[in-house]
This record gives C-alpha cells, sequence and structure tokens, in this order.
C-alpha cells in the first residue's frame, strides 16, 4: 500500500470554517472537508452515512458508547429513530 508523500499532504490547505458563510447544517458539514482533524472525518462520515441511507439493502446500526444521551444528544437519537435513519441501536448502560 502506498504512503502519500509530504508534498501531496501539503497540497491540499486548511480552510477555516466561516459560521456567516455557511449557516445552515448541511453547508457546514460540506465545508469540513477543507478542515483538519475531526472535522474532515465529520464530512466524510456524513457522505458515507447519505450513501447508506440511499442503499435500501443497506442496514443502519447506530452504536452509542459513553453517556450520550446526558450530553444533550437525546432529541438526535430519538429523531433518528423515529425517522427510520437507522434500523437497530446499540449502547452501552451509561445512556439508558
Amino acid at each position: 500500500m502506498a504512503h502519500a508523500t509530504k508534498p501531496e499532504f501539503l497540497k491540499q490547505t486548511i480552510e477555516h470554517y466561516d459560521v456567516a458563510k455557511y449557516p445552515q447544517v448541511v453547508e457546514m458539514v460540506d465545508a469540513m472537508q477543507h478542515m483538519a482533524y475531526s472535522s474532515r472525518d465529520l464530512h466524510r462520515a456524513a457522505e458515507i452515512y447519505v450513501r447508506m441511507l440511499e442503499d435500501k439493502d443497506c442496514g443502519i446500526i447506530l452504536c452509542l458508547a459513553g453517556s450520550l444521551i446526558s450530553a444533550g444528544l437525546k432529541k438526535i437519537f430519538v429523531d433518528m429513530i423515529r425517522n427510520r435513519m437507522v434500523d437497530a441501536v446499540i449502547s452501552t448502560g451509561a445512556n439508558i
């Protein structure tokens, strides 16, 4: 497996997120493809999730680890389940 060279890594610049430029969530996540670390990973995950939703033969399992409900994500998970955006949920006891 070939590894990218230093010039290949450096040719893609980091772009900072501009809230005024991207007020909508979709635009914000799309803008993150030009950022670094977890921002870029979030954009890639969103792309994969959209493809999963479009594939009618794909089963989607939402895995929750840690206390995500108490962190303020409960409504997001409830909406995902109600809108049939996931087929199954696996969770640690911290979310009960």
